[in-house]
């Protein structure tokens, strides 16, 4: 009589999953806890994960194909875009009423040094500081998507003000980098539309996405003679 014995190792914590390593990888830099929404593989990992203390605030990973370093993530610039959506959100509803604002900061941080700050103490600040300090060429990106039915011609000056007073004031003062201001036009329907692709970080798949060209382009920054 010949005895067989089956271990199932998946859950004996001996082997670790691509995701548990991910999660590793992640707390090893930022000294906090992750999760995984989704990945796949393309060579590489890439994967979209979350902070634990804020599971909204999805951002991209890239790691080897190894699962043993990270390549790049966005976390800090997720965090950040955050903070510029809270802070520019209700001055865009004041000169786009019913808009719905969303933040893009271009370029990754692919080597943090040990001395910049966590993603709780991180703003824009050290955004604009680190890309100076590397020759880094970086801009931030806002759209908005806006409710055509709630614009009027009284509206005109307010919306000036806002990209020239207010973003451009950000940007001469140095507080932003070069910005990007794209307009998305529509009706109500449209803005909580692009809100919910945005949230649920399906923008880019979307069909709005692919006629981005159809849409106006404000760039607010300087040019090569400074």
């Amino acid at each position: 009589c010949m005895l067989l014995l089956t271990l199932f190792m998946s859950g004996c914590g001996l082997f670790k999953s691509d995701t548990q390593r991910l999660t590793e990888l992640l707390e090893d830099k930022y000294g906090e806890e992750f999760g995984v929404e989704s990945y796949y593989y393309a060579g590489d990992m890439w994967a979209m994960c979350y902070p634990v203390s804020d599971p909204t605030l999805l951002f991209q990973v890239r790691t080897d194909g190894e699962v043993s370093h990270i390549v790049h993530d966005y976390y800090l610039q997720n965090t950040v875009a955050r903070q510029l959506e809270d802070e520019y959100g209700p001055l865009a509803q004041q000169a786009f009423p019913g808009c719905y604002l969303s933040v893009d900061i271009s370029h990754t941080l692919a080597s943090i040094p040990e001395t910049f700050p966590r993603a709780d103490a991180v703003t824009i600040d050290d955004i604009i500081s680190y890309y100076n300090e590397n020759n880094i060429s970086s801009n931030v990106v806002l759209n908005i998507f806006v409710d055509t039915s709630r614009i009027s011609d009284d509206s005109i000056e307010v919306e000036y003000d806002f990209l020239r007073d207010i973003i451009g004031g950000e940007v001469a003062n140095d507080e932003l980098p070069d910005t990007i201001v794209k307009l998305y036009w529509g009706n109500a329907n449209f803005v909580k539309e692009c809100e919910n692709f945005i949230l649920m970080n399906t923008w880019m798949e979307s069909d709005i996405y692919e006629k981005i060209e159809e849409y106006p382009i404000v760039w607010i920054g300087y040019d090569e003679d400074g």
